[in-house]
């Protein structure tokens, strides 16, 4: 049985992977930035990592929709609509360390 995910913002994580959302779509400046150069670094809790970008499989992406409705619809549309739905599914990426 797969692991359900878990929902921070537009950040997903499964127990050794983490998958991040572009809010809004594939416009957004950070997301086309981050495919086109394919690694950068995150900073979280004082430590950077270099890290690396992919897409994620389609089957993570309606995982992680379904995620962010359960986590998230009790605070209205506006919250979830921005990393779910047909519009941003393809701008799913896994996050891996370099």
């Amino acid at each position: 049985m797969q692991e359900e995910p878990r929902c921070s913002g537009p950040k997903m994580s499964w127990p050794g992977s983490i998958y991040i959302r572009s809010a809004r779509g594939p416009h957004n400046g950070w997301f086309r930035r981050a495919l086109a150069a394919g690694a950068g670094r995150i900073r979280a809790g004082g430590v950077t990592q270099g890290v690396t970008f992919e897409l994620a499989d389609p089957s993570v992406r309606k995982a992680g929709d379904a995620a962010y409705h359960a986590k998230y619809d009790r605070y209205g549309t506006g919250q979830v609509g921005a990393v779910s739905g047909p519009d941003v599914l393809e701008t799913t990426v896994r996050v891996l360390p370099s």
